[in-house]
């Protein structure tokens, strides 16, 4: 978990490669879901339970994400392999056959707009589950969202640092009600630096299942290649002065917090008018005009709507 562009998607490579564990990506759906439960509860009762499983599996993202990915299961295996008569117990059928398929003990979840979720819905979600963390210094993200061309990201300086902060604060609200037993948050910069010990203290801290030793010499050998030890502060060549500045009148006070230097103080924290507030606005209009694709955002739409439509239309 962590902020879009703060390094999940590669952390979950370099897990599913070298540990026990398979980790999913699933765009959200098991989560966007989890939001419309109340239309299929109690999941006690055989009926709903099955009317959800059929639910996910008509939702083209669980089908491009999940079906097409490893899960082989048809609904009614599904239905049998569910232990638990909860939402958390179903996602737990679906990602352990998925683990299963792909050879690893162990399943896990990857979501960077993970962060967002409360603990109450976490515990719903994954009552057993241990959480790692990664936090990118603002500046590299908000660079990274800006100059993404596949993903539906914030594209200007002031809202991606924005919603950086709200990644990261509730990542570590969660870590806090969580504990350390189920927290661990680790920084990017740390880990292009040094990721054999990143990753031996991941393995660690979930537990290092099967061939622990073996495992890390596999990384040690293997890591190296795969790292992008330079991949850090980009934002001092490839981002402008003023969008610095813009960056971290949002994020400097959090920088700071967190240890990374900020070059303009003077501005860490400084509220934002209204007037400048409105042409931010229109910037954040004008650049997602240009820089979104909408075939992409109206099919994610679309789904959400179908899935909205369907949970209502009770049998």
């Amino acid at each position: 978990m962590g902020s879009p562009r703060s390094g999940t998607t590669f952390l979950a490579h370099m897990v599913n490669r070298f540990f026990d564990v398979h980790i999913c990506r699933d765009n959200g759906t098991l989560l966007r879901f989890h939001r419309i439960l109340s239309h299929y509860e109690p999941l006690t009762d055989d009926a709903n339970l099955k009317r959800l499983i059929s639910h996910l599996y008509a939702d083209h993202y669980f089908q491009e994400r999940l079906v097409a990915r490893g899960l082989k299961l048809s609904q009614s295996e599904v239905f049998a392999r569910v232990s638990r008569r909860t939402y958390g117990g179903l996602i737990e059928a679906i990602f352990g056959a998925i683990a299963a398929e792909h050879g690893k003990a162990v399943w896990g979840y990857k979501r960077a707009s993970f962060a967002r979720v409360t603990g109450r819905h976490i515990d719903d979600l994954f009552p057993n589950a241990k959480f790692v963390h990664i936090v990118r210094d603002a500046r590299d993200v908000v660079l990274s969202m800006r100059t993404s061309t596949e993903l539906l990201l914030e594209r200007s300086w002031h809202f991606g640092a924005l919603d950086w902060v709200s990644h990261v604060r509730t990542g570590q609200r969660i870590g806090r009600e969580l504990g350390p037993s189920r927290f661990f948050e680790l920084r990017y910069e740390r880990f292009m630096a040094d990721p054999v010990t990143v990753l031996e203290e991941i393995l660690d801290f979930c537990g290092g299942g099967r061939d622990r030793d073996a495992r890390m010499e596999r990384i040690r050998n293997e890591i190296r290649g795969l790292v992008k030890s330079d991949n850090t502060e980009k934002w001092r060549k490839q981002v402008p002065a003023d969008a610095i500045r813009v960056i971290e009148r949002v994020a400097g006070p959090l920088l700071q917090e967190l240890g990374y230097p900020v070059l303009n103080p003077d501005v860490s924290g400084r509220k934002v008018g209204p007037v400048e507030l409105a042409w931010l606005h229109a910037d954040r209009v004008v650049r997602n005009l240009v820089h979104t694709k909408f075939s992409v955002m109206l099919r994610y739409r679309l789904e959400v709507l179908k899935a909205h439509r369907r949970a209502r239309a009770r049998a």
